[in-house]
């Protein structure tokens, strides 16, 4: 009987040579190479298809219709208040475009227009392309975790424009936003360094002891009230020192021999203001 063949025993159940044994496992080994390359290639339609999806989203229109409602605003005389990142402070594309995307959605939520004006018609097309960035299951835009996000509200700034400024504003971000996604960008970065270094800088209060040590002006203003205590210290010692050098000059003033008797000591105020002539007088009066 050759090798690789079955073989019967007696109960009935069919044995295998152990020559069958290597064919097994190569067998086993194309499927699971198989099994690899469809996963495999599975990620890269899904990464192609994703990368295809966020380039497509912001368009030249989008782009075009935002220049035109800034337009329409240059001579608004108005200013507006909004809160958003300073770009040339944080100095780093991606994590500008991180820390700055939730607060694009309030500014876009707050533009207003006429209603059923062709200007209100134009937001309404950017805040639905602004929704369509995250709207997949993957967003185009990575959200940030707990620590980004509470570091990145350390870079919030408060800015007062025209509104032909804060739209032109806007009109840039997403220019910034479809440059990187075209570039296939997925804003995976950890931009917590990037925000501890530019935005946690030295602060006029609510510092916490970590950003003190990190402070040399403000360790110098704290040595002020030292420096007042001191001072006031040493006043004190003199004040008390003085104080008791007149007590002394006056109990010896008290205690001398008079040099006129008949003079009463109790009342040094009144023989000093007086003096040798009031002695005299009441001298003359006993004889």
């Amino acid at each position: 009987m050759g090798i690789g063949t079955g073989l019967e025993d007696h109960s009935g159940i069919i044995l295998l040579d152990r020559g069958q044994a290597p064919a097994t496992t190569e067998v086993c080994l194309l499927r699971c190479s198989l099994l690899s390359s469809l996963l495999l290639l599975l990620l890269c339609i899904h990464e192609t298809e994703q990368n295809s999806y966020c380039q497509q989203i912001i368009t030249e229109r989008h782009l075009a219709e935002l220049e035109e409602l800034a337009d329409t605003q240059m001579q608004h005389p108005g200013r507006v208040s909004f809160k958003f990142i300073d770009k040339m402070q944080l100095n780093d594309s991606i994590c500008y475009v991180k820390a700055a995307f939730p607060l694009m959605g309030k500014i876009l939520e707050r533009t207003e227009f006429k209603e059923n004006s062709s200007n209100a018609r134009k937001m309404q097309m950017v805040r639905r392309m602004y929704d369509h960035i995250n709207e997949n299951v993957d967003p185009c835009i990575r959200e940030e975790d707990d620590e980004e996000r509470t570091l990145s509200q350390m870079c919030f700034k408060e800015f007062t424009t025209s509104p032909y400024e804060m739209l032109v504003l806007v009109k840039d971000f997403f220019q910034d936003i479809k440059r990187l996604l075209q570039n296939q960008e997925t804003f995976e970065k950890d931009c917590s360094r990037v925000y501890r270094r530019t935005c946690l800088g030295p602060r006029k209060a609510g510092s916490s002891p970590e950003q003190r040590r990190k402070e040399p002006p403000a360790r110098e203003g704290r040595q002020e009230p030292l420096i007042y205590i001191t001072v006031a210290s040493v006043v004190a010692v003199l004040l008390a020192t003085g104080g008791l050098l007149f007590y002394k000059y006056k109990s010896r003033v008290l205690e001398r021999p008079l040099e006129d008797g008949g003079c009463d000591p109790k009342e040094p105020e009144r023989r000093a203001l007086q003096g040798a002539r009031e002695c005299s007088e009441l001298e003359t009066q006993d004889l």
